[in-house]
């Protein structure tokens, strides 16, 4: 990103990187031995995940295979991450967070299971945290839409327009190249805008509130909806 420093790395993303790491280094192990694979056992498959492999909706973003992409979804962990965190509160960080990875997940099962079955489009195991930092980006798109990422390290980008374009990438990767895993990261995309854009909408508003109670609705909480001052954030803070 262009003019922009990393935040510290926040504790809960911390403890995320810290599983990815150690969970990369034993399907590392278990692919190079032939012992075991971890895609195969926490990745989501979506003809298996309804009713036996309901846990994987939570494990599938956990499991990656290739370094480069550990890398790359690592570093958005931490520099669009931890800057939410602050933001939000870790509770509502992980809220966030819990909620793309499962309605994403559901997504891609009913997508495959009503839509997909049978034909080149689906079928492929869904893995790897590509669609959480696709969530991420996402959200700090909306809330901040003017600010700029470096698009391939190189070319300054707005990150709205950032976001725009990798919809568009995951989407050809979807329809011309076959690859069934896109579909899991544009839902992911679409429900981490569908969440900040109508965070003041009743049922988004009570799951974000603080201890997801009735009462707390209706009374100050630490989300509160802000407008865009310069660099201030327009969404939840």
């Amino acid at each position: 990103m262009n003019g922009y420093q990393a935040p510290p790395l926040s504790k809960l993303n911390k403890t995320l990187l810290i599983v990815l790491a150690a969970l990369f280094v034993l399907q590392t192990i278990g692919r190079m031995s032939g012992a075991f694979s971890l895609v195969g056992l926490l990745g989501l498959i979506p003809s298996e995940t309804i009713p036996w492999r309901l846990y994987t909706l939570f494990t599938y973003p956990w499991v990656e295979m290739e370094l480069f992409s550990l890398l790359f979804n690592g570093l958005a962990l931490w520099f669009l991450g931890s800057e939410l965190e602050t933001n939000w509160g870790s509770k509502i960080y992980l809220k966030f967070l819990c909620t793309a990875v499962v309605l994403a997940g559901l997504g891609y099962v009913m997508l495959n299971l009503l839509l997909f079955q049978g034909t080149w489009l689906g079928g492929g195991i869904l893995a790897g945290p590509a669609g959480l930092t696709y969530a991420l980006c996402v959200a700090y798109a909306v809330i901040y839409p003017e600010r700029q990422f470096l698009m391939m390290f190189a070319f300054p980008v707005q990150a709205k327009w950032f976001c725009l374009i990798m919809a568009g990438v995951e989407l050809y990767m979807g329809l011309v190249s076959g690859n069934p895993s896109a579909w899991g990261h544009l839902l992911s995309m679409g429900i981490a805008f569908l969440l900040i854009r109508f965070q003041t909408r009743s049922v988004i508003a009570w799951w974000f509130k603080d201890g997801g109670t009735r009462k707390s609705v209706s009374k100050s909480s630490h989300l509160k909806l802000v407008d865009k001052e310069d660099d201030k954030p327009k969404y939840w803070h």
